[in-house]
């Protein structure tokens, strides 16, 4: 112990004699391992932390699957009838539950309502995922009946913000939809179900609001015996003990081909089981999965660099070391001294580093799309400090390995005895450097293309023709959630909403054109359906399908969408509901080769002509264009409508004159969004654009530590062939030949590391390869534009030496031994 704390004392006052090398040392740690911390407590929160629920490793979520839609709808919603069955057979599912997403106005005294996420879920929900409420209890059987499903349960947080925390709120009742509500239950503090969408991969409007409110599900009676429709749920179940998703998923799967076998379903049905986990980050886990491998990307980067720094010092050190080989000091020991500076360094660095990456985790979940799974939990926790320090010391391990073992080959005769020794060792340890150059050259290749590949691939997202404009353009979502629009009977009180809202809408001096629309923009397939025509019949599992949207007059002009034939829809026409207008893309599949206009067709049980074809808008989503069918509203008003306005007046102008006058028509009608179009396209592109940002940051990080570690090489080697230099002029050499003769010599470990990192980037962007659009992992121009860019940084690096080594003094030079 003695002489570990020995060795520490002579590396504190080394170090302190240093203090440029301490300070750029432990800065370059902490970034590094307050980068790395940061990025490793989002991706354990987000994707390896369990869930807190029981056993939560025995929770999965099954998909149905429909080989005749396979291609574009690889994972579909779940069939109730469906559900049933395969619960009742299953022989690894110990029990399953039912849920569907839902919204919920609720109003709290004399305010306007606000919509609050919930789900709608079977009884056993709670029992599934091993939850029990803090108060009350779960719901009973009977409450999932019509006319009995009174009963809501709230979470902890909900409890808070509606009661204040009342204890006595059970059977205190929340005015939900205009209607009073009982609750049954409050869940734990801790519990948390993250949002889960029907469609796989369609985003939500409100994807980042947490579920608050959870209400009985109801089945209708067509739910409880279709079989080829109302796919619309979700079911999550507990295996049995010791049963795995996979061999659950055989069993389910094989179960749902007998089912489609022995009931002569046109349908050739199957399942898909997937973990809960998996679900639930499925589509973020790669993308989280790069960030982290970045990071260490440039951690490893800055360990070269230091590595290199240290191997220099220890050149410097080498008379030290001798004379204390001489004096009796064993390899071990000098190996422990040498390492010894490597972890005073690394625990500085890394007690900074922790305080770096509280500070980044706070900065990660402010930039971080909301719809992040589990953004809420994401912290540094026990076990991410002991992972930091275990960072810390590996650190220390990587970049002072070097220089340590290189001490244990001083051999004190030969470096006291001259210092030609030592000239010789110096160049040794400059080959060293230029092999670490090589390597973080390579590691900054391989990060320069994969950032170049992700910017090139949101830049083509971005830029691409969608066929609408999202300029000076509001929309505005209101829920029509209160009893008097309610089903059937309540059509004609929402249409008439609609209409009062519409012609309030277009009165106003600033409005060029408002109108409505079902689904918010760029949320995804939200409605899809077979399209049948009667003229050309097929079976109906072979009818192409299109995305349904209901909307008003004026929306192709309020989205500038051209119509390339027939015309919009008008007001006159409410005398035709069956007229429809259909999107480019939509014509090809259904009408191949024909004008569709005139032709009549089904879809969702109705028949409709097509009056018009509108181009192929991008509407919703940027990455896929998807056929699409316009309906007039009038025949089916939605119960969630979105007004779209076009206007040059500014969102804050003119949002509280769309609330006022959507309020003065019905005070209980819920407004939970408005905003700006070019918002909501960023909304949805936000997880991309958050990679991409990212990304850049840590691809130039790893850039000017290249620059860094390529500079310190060559002045490194220039302060050691001064001599050499100054004879080289002294023999006629030009400024030119000297500047050429450095400058190339260091193009030799950085054309090296760039054919290292190209093979490299190589395998990882194959791996990358789901994350990108439209893009490939050898796209020329994001490779070239890389390697170009890293030669050019490389080249001014270079240059300063360069121009020092030819500025060589030849009198200097032969006036030295």
């Amino acid at each position: 112990m003695a002489n570990v704390s020995n060795d520490l004392h002579y590396a504190v006052r080394g170090l302190r004699n240093s203090p440029g090398f301490a300070l750029t040392s432990i800065l370059t740690l902490a970034l590094g391992i307050g980068a790395v911390t940061a990025v490793f407590s989002v991706v354990n929160s987000v994707l390896l932390r369990p869930y807190a629920f029981r056993d939560p490793r025995q929770l999965v979520v099954w998909h149905e699957t429909i080989q005749e839609v396979s291609d574009r709808y690889p994972l579909l919603p779940d069939n109730y009838k469906h559900y049933l069955n395969l619960t009742a057979h299953s022989k690894t599912v110990a029990d399953a539950a039912i849920f569907q997403n839902a919204s919920f106005a609720v109003a709290l005294g004399q305010d306007h309502p606000q919509i609050v996420k919930g789900l709608s879920i079977s009884p056993n929900f709670f029992s599934v995922l091993g939850v029990t409420p803090t108060l009350g209890r779960p719901f009973l059987p009977e409450e999932a009946r019509k006319g009995q499903n009174n009963a809501v349960i709230i979470t902890w947080s909900a409890w808070q913000r509606f009661f204040g925390g009342d204890s006595a709120v059970l059977g205190h009742s929340l005015k939900i939809g205009g209607e009073q509500r009982t609750v049954a239950a409050v869940l734990p503090k801790t519990f948390a179900f993250s949002t889960l969408n029907e469609m796989v991969g369609a985003a939500h409007p409100g994807g980042a609001l947490p579920y608050e409110v959870f209400q009985p599900l109801v089945p209708q009676d067509e739910e409880l015996t279709a079989d080829d429709s109302d796919f619309g749920f979700l079911v999550v179940a507990r295996l049995k003990p010791g049963v795995s998703a996979k061999q659950a998923s055989s069993e389910l799967d094989r179960m749902q081909k007998a089912y489609s076998l022995s009931n002569h379903l046109q349908l050739h049905l199957g399942v898909v089981v997937e973990p809960l986990s998996q679900e639930v980050t499925g589509g973020i886990s790669k993308a989280l999965l790069l960030l982290l491998g970045a990071v260490i990307g440039v951690l490893l980067i800055a360990c070269i660099n230091l590595a290199s720094l240290q191997l220099a010092r220890s050149v410097a050190r080498d008379r030290d070391n001798a004379l204390r080989a001489a004096l009796g000091a064993g390899h071990r020991h000098l190996f422990q001294a040498t390492l010894a500076e490597s972890l005073v360094l690394s625990a500085i660095g890394g007690a900074a580093g922790m305080l770096l990456a509280l500070a980044g985790v706070r900065a990660f979940v402010a930039i971080a799309p909301a719809n992040l799974p589990r953004l809420n939990e994401v912290q540094v926790s026990w076990p991410i400090l002991v992972f930091a320090v275990f960072l810390s010391v590996l650190t220390a391990v990587i970049f002072g390995s070097l220089p340590a073992l290189r001490s244990l080959r001083t051999i004190p005769q030969q470096v006291l005895q001259s210092g030609s020794t030592r000239i010789f060792s110096a160049r040794e340890a400059t080959a060293t450097h230029r092999w670490l150059v090589a390597f973080e050259v390579a590691c900054t290749v391989v990060l320069l293309i994969l950032t170049s590949l992700v910017a090139r691939s949101f830049s083509r997202v971005l830029n691409q023709d969608r066929a609408f404009d999202s300029n000076q353009v509001i929309v505005a979502q209101a829920d029509l959630l209160t009893a008097k629009y309610g089903g059937d009977q309540g059509a004609s009180a929402r249409s008439a909403f609609v209409d009062r809202a519409l012609n309030r809408l277009r009165a106003n001096a600033n409005v060029q054109f408002a109108a409505v629309t079902s689904a918010m923009p760029l949320t995804g397939e939200t409605n899809v359906y077979g399209i049948h025509r009667e003229d050309h019949p097929l079976p109906d599992e072979k009818d192409p399908t299109a995305d349904l949207r209901n909307i008003s007059p004026q929306y192709f002009a309020a989205m500038r969408i051209p119509l390339v034939a027939g015309q919009e829809f008008e007001e006159r026409e409410r005398e035709h509901p069956d007229d429809a207008i259909i999107s480019e893309k939509a014509a090809k599949v259904a009408w191949p080769g024909e004008n569709p206009l005139g032709h009549r067709f089904r879809i969702n049980g109705r028949m409709y002509t097509v009056t018009g074809i509108a181009a192929d808008a991008r509407i919703a989503d940027l990455k896929i264009d998807v056929p699409v069918v316009y309906l007039p509203y009038w025949h089916d008003p939605p119960s969630s409508v979105l007004f779209v306005v076009r206007s040059p007046q500014p969102l804050d102008g003119l949002a509280p004159t769309i609330r006022r006058q959507l309020w003065d028509i019905d005070a209980e009608v819920a407004i939970p969004i408005i905003k700006s179009l070019n918002g909501q396209i960023n909304e949805s592109v936000s997880t991309e654009r958050f990679q991409t940002i990212v990304l850049s940051c840590f691809g130039l990080a790893a850039l000017l530590l290249a620059v860094l570690g390529v500079y310190g090489v060559l002045s490194y080697s220039v302060s050691l062939r001064g001599q050499e230099f100054g004879v080289r002029v002294a023999f006629g050499s030009t400024r030119y030949a000297l500047m050429r003769m450095v400058v190339l010599e260091a193009s030799v470990p950085v054309l090296a590391g760039v054919a290292l990192g190209v093979l490299a980037a190589a395998g990882a962007t194959r791996w990358i390869r789901s994350l990108l659009y439209e893009t490939t992992g050898a796209d020329p121009m994001a490779i070239g534009c890389s390697i170009g860019l890293l030669l050019l940084v490389a080249l001014f690096a270079a240059l300063l030496p360069a121009y020092r080594a030819s500025s060589a003094d030849p009198m200097q030079a032969l006036r030295q031994e």
